[in-house]
């Protein structure tokens, strides 16, 4: 995110620092403790998911309010950032209508789009924060089609 990009809030300073908890071109949320990284290369969910796992990382856990508001901020943020949707971590495809994460723990918080999940169809088990109004609610999506995405850092 560019200083061009940032959205001026009363009372808030933007520093850039540097710590050991994430690499350098991570975001680190010290609030919520996770590292993170948005990758703007246009990709389908397989390949995604490949490049986040060959650093030992997922895709982007949101399981609770405070991340889904701080996913928000940060991507509306930026200019770059909120052309696409979103791959995030999340899926039913073991079994339908029933949510866990990469790690198989159920999913207890969500932030659906009006009228997801569909949980019937075919194929649409993964989990898109989409553009749509710049809202990036969730829908279940199929895999084909290519999103941007974010890999996430167990600290």
């Amino acid at each position: 995110m560019s200083p061009q990009d940032g959205q001026e809030e009363a009372g808030t300073v933007y520093y850039s620092l540097t710590s050991d908890a994430c690499q350098p071109g991570y975001i680190h949320n010290r609030p919520l403790n996770f590292c993170y990284q948005l990758h703007l290369d246009i990709t389908n969910y397989a390949d995604g998911l490949a490049d986040c796992n060959s650093r030992g990382e997922h895709f982007l856990v949101i399981d609770s309010p405070d991340k889904q508001s701080h996913f928000v901020k940060q991507v509306t943020a930026s200019t770059d950032s909120r052309k696409n949707s979103f791959y995030i971590d999340g899926s039913d495809a073991a079994t339908e209508g029933q949510w866990v994460y990469h790690d198989s723990r159920p999913m207890t918080y969500f932030a659906w789009s009006p009228g997801f999940p569909y949980n019937q169809t075919e194929d649409a088990d993964h989990l898109v924060a989409t553009k749509a109004d710049n809202s990036f609610m969730w829908q279940d999506r199929k895999t084909k089609w290519d999103k941007f995405y974010i890999c996430q850092k167990d600290l």
